[in-house]
């Protein structure tokens, strides 16, 4: 009896042990989870900085080739790019330093009032040869263009872009070496955590290997004097050896080499669950006392704390595991190989409405094309990809207040093509439009699956294709996506638009 209690009490010292380290794992999982998210966001929006700090650059050489183009020409249809260079930079440039400052005030550079000088004097010079070209003064013109000044100009630009993205690289690199951090310390957290339960696990199971035997010997002392009592040993031994089988398979399973520390958590999770049932019988004894104050709090863990925080690692490691693939994928876009290729866009259309089709007719909608779409050439996967996630996202958000339908339509404008993508679901707050493209945002009432990485994802897509997206919605009767698109992404490529 005094052997038995003995067992009894250091099992239940054990189960607090386990359960302590078990919560230990799960807070360290919810701290790191969420430093990586943090990390990951910025490490992101680093990236889109990058782009921006380029496109600085890019502009103005957009402004040049069309300058030169129009002096050669002296077709006013070579200064669209130039115009249109013209407003890129006036209205990204403002809101370059506030976004630098808003990533860290040191990626400021002291050089960004020199680089808002030169892009006027620039300009300045464009202006001017634009205007003797205009004025017939075109040897007057070449002569300027022939001068080192706006050689010079471009030269100086290029080399504050070029320290800039260098100094956002640098930056960049650090935070990525501390989400490496951040992972390499849960993977510790998670393997002293393992080793320790191992440890205690092969204890217990001592401890109840040890109890079976004196049990046995008991057993065969008891077997001739009463039969009644023999059943109640074996059914005791019965379960005793089952307890014995749950944490030797527990023991096995958290022992198994460690994967990835994503990879890590996601199966200890499962484990966790699995080895929790193999405590309950030694819990659950009877000779253990319920309302000892060492064993309270660890039966209440049993009940409720820990499946609670089973359930928040499974959701952060699923969240974080998505947010880590699509951070992966946006930032492969900018080396994503283009092939562009004579696309229907109307056939294109269809198929991603055909793989759609089981979802569409479990909310009762309709999904039409109107009119016929125009032929494109593009990159068919990034197009397929962009339809098929405004499409999937325009069926997810329908109102439950009237018959949903969704309508597709396009046209040519100039060397573009236009794709319209209309609904009449719950449409976007006016408050919210602006942000609904931004990575991990997400807009009005959050009962639907998704972590605001789709529109995200899409709209990258387009830039790359050379495009712009844009919404525009009452708030309350649905929603329109628009998409511009270069016509031909041949020529885009030609005319540097659009980089390899």
């Amino acid at each position: 009896m005094r052997t038995r209690r003995k067992v009894l009490n250091l099992t239940a010292l054990v189960g607090v042990a386990v359960l302590l380290i078990l919560i230990a794992i799960v807070y360290g999982a919810r701290v790191s989870s969420a430093r990586s998210e943090q990390l990951a966001s910025s490490v992101f929006e680093i990236g889109l900085t990058q782009l921006k700090v380029s496109r600085v650059f890019t502009s103005l050489l957009e402004a040049e080739s069309s300058q030169r183009g129009f002096l050669v020409t002296h077709d006013e249809a070579y200064l669209a790019p130039f115009n249109a260079a013209r407003n890129d930079l006036h209205a990204s440039l403002p809101g370059l330093e506030d976004q630098l400052a808003k990533l860290d005030p040191s990626l400021v550079p002291p050089s960004m009032d020199e680089l808002r000088t030169l892009v006027e004097r620039k300009f300045a010079e464009l202006d001017e040869t634009v205007a003797l070209a205009r004025q017939g003064r075109t040897s007057e013109a070449l002569a300027i263009v022939r001068g080192n000044l706006g050689l010079d100009l471009m030269a100086r630009a290029r080399q504050i872009v070029d320290e800039e993205l260098a100094t956002l690289s640098a930056f960049r690199t650090r935070r990525v070496a501390e989400m490496q951090d951040s992972a390499r310390n849960l993977a510790l957290l998670t393997t002293l955590g393992v080793m320790s339960v191992v440890l205690l696990s092969l204890f217990a199971a001592a401890m109840v290997f040890q109890y079976n035997k004196q049990l046995d010997q008991a057993q065969q002392k008891l077997v001739a004097a009463n039969d009644e009592l023999e059943f109640r040993v074996d059914e005791r031994t019965r379960d005793l050896q089952t307890a014995n089988e749950e944490i030797q398979r527990y023991a096995y399973i958290v022992s198994h080499d460690l994967r990835a520390p994503l990879v890590n958590i996601i199966g200890f999770t499962k484990e966790l669950e699995t080895a929790m049932t193999s405590f309950a019988p030694l819990l659950a004894s009877p000779g253990l006392d319920r309302d000892d104050p060492a064993v309270a709090p660890a039966l209440r863990a049993i009940d409720e704390d820990i499946p609670e925080a089973l359930r928040f690692i499974e959701v952060s490691t699923a969240r974080m595991d998505g947010l880590i693939t699509a951070i992966l994928n946006l930032s492969r876009l900018g080396r994503l190989p283009l092939k562009p290729e004579d696309l229907d866009l109307n056939a294109l259309t269809m198929d991603c409405i055909a793989s759609l089709q089981h979802r569409i007719n479990e909310e009762g909608a309709v999904v039409a094309i109107e009119g016929r779409l125009p032929r494109i050439w593009g990159d068919r996967r990034i197009l397929e990809q962009v339809v098929g996630n405004l499409l999937d996202n325009a069926v997810k958000y329908l109102s439950s207040d009237r018959a949903g339908r969704v309508v597709v339509r396009g046209r040519r404008v100039g060397g573009n093509v236009l794709i319209e993508i209309e609904d009449n679901g719950r449409g976007v707050a006016p408050s919210d439009q602006d942000r609904i493209f931004d990575l991990f945002r997400r807009a009005g009432k959050q009962d639907r699956p998704g972590e605001g990485i789709g529109l995200a994802h899409v709209r990258a897509l387009v830039r790359r294709l050379g495009g712009e997206i844009a919404m525009k919605s009452d708030g309350t009767t649905g929603s329109v996506f628009s998409i511009t698109l270069p016509s031909d992404l041949r020529r885009a490529l030609s005319k540097g638009v659009v980089n390899v």
